[in-house]
């Protein structure tokens, strides 16, 4: 069983996600966030317990996993971000600036919004645990703003759901350009892609 932190303003409501995660062979560890913990300061004190790990796995109450969820999938997803030195690996979101296909079922993206599930890699844990270490930035606006390898894996694994959380990644940023379905959009991308690398 993997283990993955789920970030909640409201873990006690999250008994009935315990299945959700143990379906598809993840272990939740519930970390309760509030006006004097944000999502960022909570993903600092994982790091900080889980230091010797070559990555970690967070999610919010807003995560549910797409019905394309497989285990192979991420673990070939994780694999190729590993080999291309990245610094997070999202397993969806709801809006981005830029975005180019890299590898099959892998993009790298610049300035994301709305992920609600994601791999943050071992290269990446300096950068939470920093003296200047800014904590009360939005999660999203801080790792677009200092991170340059993160990348968005396709299909998703995961999608957005209201849950009430104030402290929702969606709320966090504004973008010019948020797509009704970026999942859509990143597919002709990757059709374009392959229809112009086929060689007879």
């Amino acid at each position: 069983m993997k283990k993955i932190f789920v970030l909640s303003s409201n873990p006690e409501k999250l008994s009935g996600a315990l299945e959700h995660y143990a379906e598809r062979n993840f272990t939740p560890e519930f970390i309760a966030t509030d006006e004097h913990l944000s999502f960022t300061e909570g993903i600092q004190k994982v790091i900080k317990e889980s230091n010797d790990e070559d990555y970690i796995i967070i999610s919010t109450s807003q995560h549910r996993f797409c019905s394309s969820f497989s285990q192979d999938h991420l673990e070939k997803c994780i694999e190729k971000v590993k080999r291309l030195d990245g610094n997070l690996l999202l397993g969806g979101l709801l809006g981005f600036e830029k975005v180019i296909e890299v590898s099959d079922h892998i993009f790298w993206v610049d300035g994301f919004k709305g992920s609600q599930f994601m791999i943050i890699f071992k290269k990446t844990y300096s950068l939470f645990l920093q003296r200047n270490f800014n904590a009360k930035l939005p999660l999203d606006v801080f790792l677009s703003s200092h991170l340059e390898d993160v990348f968005v894996m396709h299909p998703f694994i995961s999608q957005f759901e209201d849950d009430g959380n104030l402290q929702s990644f969606e709320n966090t940023t504004d973008f010019q350009y948020i797509y009704d379905n970026p999942e859509v959009f990143l597919d002709e991308l990757s059709q374009i892609k392959k229809y112009y690398s086929y060689e007879p």
